[in-house]
């Protein structure tokens, strides 16, 4: 089988781009070749900083996160700015001890609580008497005020020391109720003492409502002084559903012994503001809130 072979036409003339693009590869060869070197050296350097690049953010942050897990076992806080932030503690006055009934003690203080934005919602105290620790009490003291803490009824006799056994002081930001809290007031009262040997005399005295709200308890501490201003006879009740610009008439009958002419009488009402069940809903049902119908 005779071979083919591939005719070409050597006659047919060259393309005058492709002369030109050979004459300039031809001309530039060392150019090129060292561009082309340049390029490669100048994308490894490119690669190169990048990598690096990436390796020093890596290992920044690992030093960084290393260091904030570190942080968050120290104690941050400002002592400082801590202590300009909490609330100043109670001030206490002395205890004061009040003979009464069948020789058994009556011990009261007075604390007063200068904070004008913190509240003891709840506080739980006592009294000492000769190193003996009497029966826990709760109360509360709201901002600005102060208020007499008592103990009614000790066979303990002695020495007496006040002592705070838990608080838990709460930040207040709505003051909308808070401002009525000197509204609830004691506008006159007369003691009127008894010839008689089973009754030392009769308290009665007259409250006034002067709040838009109405209350369901209002607790009323009863300090009798004499002429020396010194406490000789104290009593605690509490009165219900006391209603808004309610005056009412109150008469209370002292069985307790009386060996002094009474001089002044302190009667401070104290009504839970920070508590919301205290407060009667004008559209409540009878019996809302259960027991205080």
């Amino acid at each position: 089988m005779p071979n083919k072979q591939m005719q070409t036409n050597l006659s047919e003339p060259i393309p005058e781009w492709k002369l030109r693009v050979a004459y300039f590869f031809t001309e530039n060869k060392v150019a090129i070749k060292r561009a082309s070197v340049f390029m490669l050296f100048f994308a490894d350097v490119v690669i190169v900083f990048l990598f690096g690049s990436f390796l020093v953010n890596y290992e920044t942050g690992k030093i960084n996160e290393y260091n904030t897990l570190n942080a968050l076992s120290l104690n941050l806080v400002n002592p400082h700015a801590l202590k300009q932030h909490k609330p100043k503690d109670l001030i206490l006055d002395n205890v004061r001890v009040v003979t009464g009934e069948n020789s058994k003690n009556n011990y009261m203080i007075e604390v007063e609580n200068l904070n004008s934005d913190w509240a003891l919602t709840s506080i739980d105290y006592t009294f000492l008497v000769n190193g003996k620790q009497l029966e826990k009490r709760t109360g509360f003291v709201l901002p600005n005020s102060s208020k007499k803490l008592m103990y009614f009824n000790s066979s303990e006799i002695g020495n007496a020391e006040f002592q705070i056994l838990d608080s838990n002081w709460e930040r207040i930001k709505d003051y909308s109720l808070l401002s009525y809290k000197d509204k609830v007031q004691v506008v006159s009262s007369k003691f009127t003492s008894s010839s008689s040997g089973k009754l030392s005399g009769s308290l009665e005295f007259e409250i006034f409502n002067d709040s838009p709200y109405s209350f369901w308890e209002v607790g009323l501490p009863i300090i009798l002084y004499n002429n020396r201003f010194e406490p000789i006879a104290i009593d605690y009740i509490i009165i219900n559903k006391l209603l808004s610009q309610e005056r009412r008439d109150i008469e209370i009958s002292w069985h307790e012994p009386i060996r002094d002419y009474v001089s002044k009488i302190d009667i401070t009402p104290e009504i839970n503001l920070l508590d919301s069940d205290n407060i009667i809903d004008l559209e409540s049902l009878p019996g809302s809130p259960p027991g205080r119908e």
